[in-house]
């Protein structure tokens, strides 16, 4: 379903990234390898078979965001699906201690690197493709977590920034959605443990949250996010998709 078609994943390098890049791949895609740490998109590069390039790319700089696409389109041909997937997330501080610089730090990967990953993909496809964005949101941005306050706020400016780039892009052809991944068990899932506690157990405490009794895996937010960036799909739009087993709002 993705043959031929060129895939751009933001934070490629981590966890969920590499993931959505290998299911891309595998569809047929090439995929470009996007991460402000080059060596972790090269070493994953390296590892496809063809149809994959490495570019860094920092998302909160509008330099990097035009030279990315640049480089994607002399490699591949036109970009045709861009994953906002790069996030920042540091936990367990109290909404009283959360520093202004850290509040900034989350808004500026999250929040302004998503605007600028579906500004910059909106003026790249307008009237030459019609493509589609995914942006990667979180289970926190419609649920409250007290100490984690900088990144349930900015994950919540992602909903909007989808529905409002959605509503621009539609005369275009291009559908703009978002993701919501629940608790996945990556590196930045583990920056959730505090002293003392074992990984089982944290994962355990999470798992009682979901209805299936169960977390979502790298491979489940993976397969959301083709679905959304599947051509075939074309009538869905600036909504939100939740994948952590039934964590329902509130619970």
């Amino acid at each position: 379903m993705f043959t031929d078609k060129t895939v751009l994943v933001t934070g490629a390098g981590g966890g969920l990234g590499q993931a959505i890049v290998r299911a891309f791949h595998e569809a047929g895609a090439n995929v470009v390898i996007a991460d402000i740490a080059l060596d972790s998109a090269q070493a994953l590069a390296e590892e496809l078979t063809g149809r994959a390039l490495a570019v860094a790319l920092d998302v909160s700089s509008e330099n990097d965001w035009q030279r990315a696409l640049e480089q994607a389109e002399q490699a591949f041909g036109l970009v045709s699906v861009v994953v906002n997937n790069a996030g920042f997330f540091q936990p367990n501080i109290a909404f009283e201690a959360m520093p202004l610089a850290l509040w900034r730090r989350h808004f500026s990967v999250n929040a302004d690197g998503v605007f600028l990953g579906c500004k910059h993909a909106i003026n790249h496809m307008k009237g030459r493709v019609q493509g589609a964005v995914v942006n990667i949101g979180s289970g926190m941005s419609i649920k409250a977590v007290a100490t984690a306050s900088a990144y349930c706020a900015s994950k919540a400016a992602v909903l909007m920034t989808t529905r409002t780039a959605a509503a621009s892009a539609g005369p275009y052809g291009i559908r703009v959605n978002a993701v919501l991944p629940g608790a996945v068990p990556t590196n930045m899932l583990m920056g959730n443990l505090v002293a003392g506690q074992e990984e089982e157990a944290l994962l355990d405490n999470l798992r009682g949250y979901s209805a299936l009794g169960r977390l979502a895996q790298p491979d489940d937010i993976a397969r959301a996010v083709l679905f959304l960036a599947d051509p075939r799909n074309s009538a869905i739009t600036g909504i939100y998709l939740p994948v952590d087993g039934g964590n329902m709002p509130g619970a």
